[in-house]
């Protein structure tokens, strides 16, 4: 498995996605097999081109002899075979191993161009790498990035967010306090800084299943409902977290300094403001206020 986000493998159960990508950027559909010697040569060629046009191509790779219906399907009798495909049609096929100039040429000519990919493709580009667990990946992307951009905000935050993720709220935090103040005071920085927050309560806290023992056996247990709300937020559990901090501000409403109406508003912060949550508990926190 490549570990390129333009390079995939294909076989007929995801064929279709090729051609999905294609109504987008050309994809060069590589049939290929371990014993062809030139395929092993156009590979890393390939590869190469789809790192270096940055989602201006993709690259679909089809062992031939494990996907014989699919060659069979495009009648490829000779490896390596590349069936180039734009906007569902295919519109060129190339026999065996070309110069690297030839495959450019018909890059460059259908309209990929090297790309230098834009914020939002970046973006995109990371949230699949994530999907598809390949967080590294992601990280070593958003990096490279900010190589580029070393100024721009949404890749910081972005950084940040995904730090925090794989715990490593240290690295987390350097990034949003070199934000300007404004910056960190609106979303979507201040959401990732709540949850920060969050993550430092839950330092060294038990995991879930024990602080709702704790709380169970214990309901007046401020301090582990606490940590179980912010268990609750890393968790994505918002609503059990908002009705911890519901239950603390009903038992004493001033306990650490106001934690429970803080730990509503932290996580309203996270959350989107037309958010069902946000709405039910915003209003549910002013009755209980006033």
């Amino acid at each position: 498995m490549s570990e390129s986000p333009y390079v995939i493998e294909v076989n007929q159960h995801n064929f279709t996605q090729v051609v999905e990508n294609s109504q987008h950027v050309p994809v060069l559909i590589d049939f290929w097999a371990d014993w062809c010697q030139p395929c092993q040569t156009l590979g890393p060629l390939l590869s190469k081109l789809a790192q270096e046009y940055q989602g201006g191509v993709l690259v679909a790779k089809v062992n031939a002899d494990k996907e014989q219906a699919l060659a069979a399907h495009f009648r490829v009798r000779s490896l390596p075979t590349v069936l180039v495909i734009w906007q569902g049609q295919l519109v060129d096929q190339l026999v065996g191993l070309q110069p690297e100039s030839v495959y450019r040429e018909i890059i460059d000519r259908l309209g990929g161009g090297p790309l230098q990919p834009a914020g939002d493709q970046v973006q995109e580009q990371v949230e699949a790498l994530w999907r598809r667990g390949r967080q590294k990946q992601a990280i070593e992307l958003l990096q490279d990035a900010l190589q580029e951009e070393p100024d721009s905000i949404p890749f910081k935050v972005t950084l940040a967010d995904k730090l925090l993720q794989l715990d490593r709220s240290d690295e987390a935090r350097d990034l949003l306090q070199s934000l300007p103040v404004e910056e960190r005071e609106r979303q979507p920085a201040s959401g990732v800084l709540a949850r920060l927050q969050f993550a430092d309560l839950a330092q060294g806290a038990p995991d879930i299943a024990k602080l709702e023992a704790q709380v169970r056996a214990k309901p007046e247990d401020c301090a582990a409902r606490r940590q179980l709300a912010a268990r609750y937020v890393l968790a994505g559990n918002f609503e059990a977290a908002l009705e911890q901090f519901m239950d603390i501000l009903r038992r004493d409403s001033k306990f650490e300094d106001e934690a429970g109406r803080k730990g509503l508003i932290a996580i309203f912060e996270i959350l989107d403001k037309e958010d069902p949550l946000v709405i039910t508990y915003r209003r549910r926190l002013f009755s209980l206020l006033h």
